[in-house]
């Protein structure tokens, strides 16, 4: 059996006074601030966090801390106006928390929202990223 090759792909739950940051790709609808590991990003201890700090900076403008890990899944980029159409994506989500900033939203994203426990449910389309925001708000 062949080992399977895929994109890693880093996501930040950012939390702030209680709410988390939603944002919306254009395509895929639910999503969270960040992105794929550069090749260049993964010299040396510490780069990962690095990495995906600077992915949040670009996408919202915002800092942040970056604690642990929370959860993952597993995409194919079935769109195929997408320039990765048929490439495989692992996910990780860390949660993070807002540190500074004024949120500006990057071109890859076209709305965001604050979601918090009376009003997450709203965003259940039965992906995986609304899993993690069920369980997020489960406390599970």
């Amino acid at each position: 059996m062949e080992e399977a090759l895929f994109y890693v792909g880093q996501k930040a739950l950012i939390e702030k006074d209680g709410k988390v940051l939603i944002v919306f790709d254009p395509i895929f609808g639910l999503d969270f601030p960040g992105g794929k590991i550069q090749e260049d990003e993964i010299q040396k201890p510490g780069d990962l966090e690095l990495s995906l700090k600077r992915e949040v900076r670009e996408e919202t403008g915002f800092e942040i801390e970056v604690k642990n890990p929370f959860a993952v899944w597993f995409f194919e980029i079935s769109k195929k106006t997408h320039p990765l159409y048929g490439k495989k994506v692992y996910i990780i989500l860390f949660r993070t928390k807002y540190i500074s900033g004024d949120l500006k939203l990057s071109e890859e994203h076209n709305k965001f929202e604050w979601a918090d426990q009376n009003n997450f449910q709203k965003f259940d389309k039965g992906n995986d990223g609304f899993i993690a925001l069920q369980k997020y708000f489960s406390g599970k």
